[in-house]
């Protein structure tokens, strides 16, 4: 094989889309650090490692790259079969391969809906692997614009018009999503030009969970009226980088960062939250030994080894 080989025309869209979304972002490229690319087997995160493991050198080189496989223990093939193929593709790429099984959501449930307790215990998994500290720098997920679109529509139709309105955030950390703006028909041109393996998974076409009555029925419907609909929300979407809104909240989180490292979304949000509820000379204890203290002009924001005022 050659050592740098050429995607085809759907390939070399694609690996463009990628890298202009991570540099747009400003993440540096090559990434300067292992990432983890989780696969479960399906299509839309078989071609993401495909992608990145063939001609992604820009983005990360393969031995660079380990291709983590989750199994929930929702259906015996996860751990099996689908578990196999993504292994035969980290070893076909170069790349590494880690495995880990989640407790099943009859174990340790986090949540009483099964889709929320699934991303829960991947959260925790993706927090021990991958970000400051870790072994890995990132963890590369496949959501893609149509798994956005859906997102916007769910919280819309939650009543979540402010909270939460950006839908899927690019970067959720350690998490990346470089996929964010790629569709799904674009994905599965790839895994027909790469001939790629994948494995369907029925639940995602079941109308008892809110994904596949939105992608089975709703969506459908509305674009018979509106064909564009899913790239106009994720549009929508991906014009709003930052769920926290508030621009004295977004220094403080950004000045947080550079004292204890990333943010994820939650804790950004949780931020603004308490911020709004503290007066002059309130203080907040946070994780890491920080404490904001609101002073009548500004903040004061201290830990062990430095302080630092906002």
């Amino acid at each position: 094989m050659n050592a740098y080989p050429r995607p085809q025309q759907t390939g070399g869209t694609l690996i463009r889309n990628v890298i202009g979304l991570l540099q747009s972002r400003g993440i540096p490229l090559p990434v300067p650090g292992p990432v983890l690319i989780a696969v479960s087997g399906g299509v839309d995160s078989m071609v993401l490692a495909h992608l990145l493991g063939r001609y992604g050198r820009k983005v990360a080189p393969p031995d660079r790259i380990t291709l983590l496989h989750l199994d929930h223990g929702w259906r015996p093939e996860s751990a099996t079969v689908e578990r196999e193929a993504v292994r035969d593709l980290a070893r076909s790429l170069g790349t590494g391969f880690l495995a880990r099984d989640l407790e099943g959501p009859a174990v340790g449930r986090k949540s009483a809906n099964l889709e929320e307790d699934g991303r829960i215990k991947r959260t925790g998994v993706y927090d021990e692997l991958a970000g400051p500290g870790r072994p890995f720098l990132h963890v590369l997920t496949a959501h893609h614009r149509d798994d956005l679109a859906e997102t916007v529509l769910f919280r819309f139709l939650r009543g979540e018009f402010d909270v939460g309105r950006e839908g899927i955030l690019f970067e959720d950390p350690p998490v990346l999503r470089p996929f964010l703006g790629i569709s799904k028909e674009q994905i599965r041109a790839y895994a027909l030009e790469e001939a790629i393996p994948f494995h369907e998974d029925s639940s995602n076409q079941d109308r008892d969970f809110f994904r596949g009555w939105v992608r089975e029925a709703v969506f459908p419907m509305i674009e018979t009226r509106y064909p564009s609909i899913r790239e106009t929300l994720a549009r929508y979407a991906l014009e709003r980088r930052d769920p926290v809104s508030d621009p004295e909240t977004v220094g403080l989180a950004n000045l947080l960062q550079a004292i204890r490292g990333p943010l994820n979304r939650a804790q950004r949000g949780e931020l603004e939250r308490l911020v709004a509820g503290l007066q002059e000379g309130a203080a907040l204890s946070l994780p890491g030994g920080v404490q904001l203290k609101r002073l009548k002009e500004g903040w004061l924001i201290e830990n062990a080894d430095r302080s630092d005022r906002a």
